[in-house]
């Protein structure tokens, strides 16, 4: 449909000339740029929902043909989905451990990781809460039953599991953070994070949530509770419980206390810890 106005020819009065509004004075404009503005909104609209459903596959497809360490699981035969996810703000891809397998040894099978072989035990064991030592479906303390864990692609970034910054330990020298849900222990200086370890707490026997400090240290400590079991470098946090080196499978697995890496024990014990530290438990 188009509009009209009276076009007057002076040589001749009685002659009428149609013409056609300008578009801008015409009163469709605004429904045509009602229109266009649709289109573009649909179109941005699908351009999102291919994102969302293709981006996952496609960014997978880039880290098949440049990722050599995605190239080597994958020629392995390891990956349970080939899926790339974000772990703890790291690109991760999930594999498959077989029965008396480690990360140690999974490391060891891939040629990208081998050279690098000390950064990639710490940081797999770090981000599935698993010591590097621990065997699959093993026989004995050594052991776990997580056979599916997470190899992060990219080994220039730092895992963000806990807060980089706690504002209640920005006035203390020293603070510790327990975070139960998340299976960590944080350490903190004047609030700033720099120490961030995997833990294994309690099952049944759960640490209750509260504020704490350390009370006293003991080098060589056994459980007065549970057959004098071995709580070596044991820093007590109040009553029965203690941070304390031990098995650290991926999971809550002791009767209470938190237990630690070994090395992260002697590392508490002998260079970072001391009576008085203040610190909480969240879950």
């Amino acid at each position: 449909m188009r509009e009209y106005i009276l076009g007057i020819d002076p040589p001749a009065p009685e002659r009428f000339e149609l013409r056609p509004l300008p578009p801008e004075l015409s009163i469709l404009a605004p429904i045509q740029h009602k229109r266009r503005t649709m289109k573009a909104l649909i179109f941005l609209s699908l351009a999102v929902i291919s994102l969302l459903l293709w981006g996952p596959s496609l960014h997978a497809e880039d880290m098949e043909r440049n990722n050599p360490i995605y190239r080597e699981l994958s020629q392995q035969g390891r990956m349970t989905s080939g899926e790339v996810t974000d772990v703890y703000g790291v690109p991760c891809v999930e594999v498959k451990l077989e029965s008396g397998e480690t990360i140690k040894s999974l490391v060891d099978s891939l040629p990208s990781l081998k050279n690098k072989r000390l950064m990639a035990q710490d940081r797999i064991a770090l981000i599935n809460k698993t010591h590097y030592l621990l065997v699959v479906h093993g026989e004995g303390n050594m052991s776990t039953d997580i056979d599916k864990m997470f190899v992060p692609l990219d080994y220039s970034i730092e895992p963000q599991i806990l807060p980089d910054f706690l504002p209640e330990a920005a006035h203390q020298e020293k603070y510790l953070l327990i975070d139960l849900r998340r299976q960590y222990l944080g350490l903190y200086e004047e609030g700033i994070l720099k120490h961030c370890f995997p833990i294994s707490s309690g099952t049944s026997r759960r640490m209750p949530i509260k504020k704490f400090k350390i009370y006293y240290m003991d080098q060589i400590h056994n459980s007065n509770l549970f057959d004098q079991a071995p709580m070596d470098h044991a820093l007590s946090i109040g009553g029965d419980y203690f941070i304390h080196e031990g098995i650290v499978p991926g999971y809550p697995a002791s009767h209470g206390c938190i237990r630690v890496f070994p090395l992260h024990a002697r590392f508490l014990f002998y260079e970072w810890a001391k009576p008085g530290i203040p610190g909480k438990i969240i879950n």
